[in-house]
């Protein structure tokens, strides 16, 4: 997993972040090639895959959503439907702006502070809205979070 983290290799930490409780950021690279082929190609990654879906556009565009982490930390996350999104930490007058965007079906996030750029990558669950994702801070891994649909 060295090198460029795909898709497979996100999807692959979210799974581990979902059925071990937690993610350290050295997960990235503690993680061969071969056994990241063997976790994809068993039982139990599958059928965390299956309880998966696609988000889709209407669902995410003018969508307002709480994000939390299990350091304690949470922000409000609002994505707009042009696209925009904006990130606001709760109990701080901060705003972040960037964008949001779906790719094959994962959503995707890309927001700039004046010091950092943040990544956020999500898989959306099949029976709730309640999602995992993964932060990236400056291309590296900072954590899990979770995002939940405001309604």
């Amino acid at each position: 997993m060295l090198g460029q983290i795909t898709e497979s290799d996100k999807l692959i930490l979210l799974y581990q972040f979902e059925t071990q409780g937690e993610l350290a950021p050295e997960s990235i690279i503690d993680i061969s090639d071969e056994e990241a082929r063997f976790i994809r190609t068993s039982g139990e990654y599958i059928l965390w895959e299956s309880s998966k879906r696609d988000f889709d556009y209407p669902e995410v565009a003018n969508s307002h959503w709480l994000e939390t982490t299990y350091l304690g930390q949470a922000a409000k996350l609002d994505c707009l439907q042009s696209r925009d999104a904006i990130l606001c930490p709760l109990f701080m007058s901060n705003q972040f702006r960037g964008e949001w965007h779906i790719h094959n079906g994962f959503l995707r996030m890309n927001i700039e502070s004046s010091h950092h750029q943040m990544e956020l990558f999500s898989v959306a669950n099949d029976d709730c809205n309640i999602h995992s994702l993964l932060l990236f801070k400056d291309k590296q891994l900072k954590g899990a979070a979770n995002i939940t649909l405001m309604v």
